[in-house]
């Protein structure tokens, strides 16, 4: 095995292929927003108590006080950030790990900094452990990581004495190679276990017969949808109709075939997020800040497409808007489903109506 031809790979992509890497994204921005919203809960009261001791302390970590104040009202920020803003904006998870990342060293440097005369041992314990927080490619955390070892050794020797600035610049550079080295290794691991779980997280959100999300999923997204939203959000309620007569005459594989149509169909219009099979024959699907008139007309075009295929779905709609107190979107569902009934109630009136007429004998 040629290990220099794999560094690249390790260095890019945690030792997987880059196609794989960019499946793992939406997992591993999943990934970051748990830790970071972990993490940056802990860090803030931390921050917050450090500056409350040392003020009352009176000691010598008196001086530290503003540094701990200023970085505990940043993770503070950030977990807000990551609480109210990344479930409408996801891709901006990434950023936030940076920052919380970059905010960790600058204390450190700037606490290092405020007691110039000691060396900053606790420099070397945030080198190592800081880049394994999270999940990123390791050619971006390693150069992070160089980064902070050149400023902070440009800055132990501008401001420390020379005895203490030899022993700060040689503790970094030397752990900072193993932080490195550590960083790759491990971010390899973590990614290709994330890897491997993702086939596990596939079956146990999607529904296997459609390829939609299955209930399970649906479930547990739901709660998101009211954060997701600037204006509105709109609920696609829908139910197969004659799937248990088709089961009985042509047999489980037609209504299957069935099934899967009508779920490519709602998929095509409403995307692959935010579509669902919730039941044997029922499908739901969210909208968020749609006009309702568009959704109106993609249910008539799913509707006719299906028509063409000999298939029959009824939909029922319901919109909530964001101002709108207490926007309960379990009421939003029900909502929507009994609009779905009346549609299908209205469906099979139709059809018997339609049979009766074609049975009457004509004179």
């Amino acid at each position: 095995m040629n290990y220099i031809k794999m560094i690249p790979k390790l260095l890019l992509y945690a030792g997987v292929d880059k196609e794989e890497y960019t499946k793992l994204l939406p997992s591993i921005r999943k990934e970051n927003e748990v830790l970071l919203r972990l993490f940056s809960l802990l860090a803030a009261p931390m921050f917050f108590v450090l500056a409350i001791v040392s003020i009352v302390s009176g000691g010598f970590a008196t001086v530290n006080s503003p540094t701990y104040l200023i970085s505990g009202i940043i993770m503070l920020l950030i977990f807000l950030c990551v609480m109210f803003i990344v479930p409408k904006h996801p891709n901006i998870i990434l950023m936030l790990v940076y920052v919380f990342e970059i905010v960790l060293y600058a204390f450190e440097i700037q606490i290092s900094m405020l007691h110039a005369e000691k060396p900053a041992v606790s420099a070397v314990a945030f080198l190592l452990v800081s880049p394994l927080l999270f999940y990123d490619r390791p050619i971006r955390l390693s150069a992070l990581l160089t980064a902070v070892i050149a400023t902070f050794s440009t800055m132990v020797i501008y401001f420390k004495q020379p005895n203490v600035a030899e022993t700060d610049v040689w503790n970094m550079i030397t752990f900072g190679i193993v932080a490195i080295a550590a960083t790759v290794f491990i971010m390899s691991i973590k990614i290709r276990t994330l890897s491997q779980s993702r086939p596990i997280e596939y079956m146990s959100q999607t529904d296997l017969l459609t390829g939609v999300k299955n209930r399970n999923y649906f479930e547990e997204r739901m709660k998101l949808y009211p954060e997701m939203c600037k204006s509105n959000i709109i609920c696609i309620y829908g139910d197969a109709n004659g799937l248990h007569e088709k089961n009985n005459k042509e047999g489980h594989q037609a209504g299957d075939k069935m099934l899967r149509e009508i779920a490519a169909s709602i998929q095509q219009r409403f995307g692959p997020e935010h579509t669902y099979r919730i039941g044997g024959d029922e499908f739901a699907a969210f909208e968020v800040d749609g006009q309702p008139e568009k959704v109106i007309s993609d249910i008539d075009r799913i509707t006719q497409d299906l028509a063409k295929k000999d298939y029959q779905i009824s939909f029922g709609i319901s919109v909530h808007n964001k101002e709108e107190n207490n926007m309960d979107i379990h009421e939003l569902v029900k909502e929507a489903e009994k609009n779905m009934f009346s549609a299908k109630k209205e469906f099979y009136s139709r059809s018997e109506g339609d049979r009766q007429t074609r049975s009457t004998p004509r004179n």
